[in-house]
């Protein structure tokens, strides 16, 4: 059985969304009406299933498909042996919070697809969402052995 090579399709999600972000600038980065935002430099906190979704439809693949392609290429954070990005979060952003499924996506991922194929002449900056304190210890169990979001990403 071959492995899979999952660098085309990387670079056909970010090409997809670097396009539609330029057409579609509030996709990423508005809280309460994006389906990604940037928390820190490192992250950006996606909704799920919604950008799961959102970026399926804008690859021409299935939601299962792109989520295999991110988590097989860790662009999606895991935590061994589950692999499973999705996280319970309480969210906020001027002063309304929210309760919500999220899964973090490395920043790198996003930022490329904006910088290179959307026409941003640099990377966006960090959101005004913010992740409840009370949330840290999951996250952080979930980071394993990875660089957990900075502080600044908490409320």
């Amino acid at each position: 059985m071959a492995l899979a090579d999952y660098t085309a399709s990387v670079d056909h999600l970010q090409k997809a969304l670097g396009r539609a972000f330029a057409a579609e600038p509030w996709l990423l980065n508005l809280p309460g009406r994006s389906v990604a935002c940037k928390i820190d430099q490192f992250y950006y906190l996606a909704v799920m299933p919604g950008f799961l979704e959102t970026l399926g439809r804008l690859g021409g693949m299935f939601p299962d498909q792109v989520l295999e392609t991110l988590v097989k290429t860790g662009n999606l954070i895991t935590k061994s042996p589950e692999r499973d990005p999705l996280i319970p979060l309480t969210v906020s952003w001027t002063g309304r919070a929210v309760t919500l499924t999220g899964a973090f996506v490395d920043a790198d991922f996003i930022d490329r697809a904006v910088k290179t194929y959307g026409g941003l002449g640099t990377i966006l900056n960090v959101s005004d969402l913010k992740i409840s304190a009370a949330d840290r210890p999951r996250i952080e169990s979930l980071f394993q052995d990875k660089t957990p979001p900075q502080g600044l990403a908490y409320f």
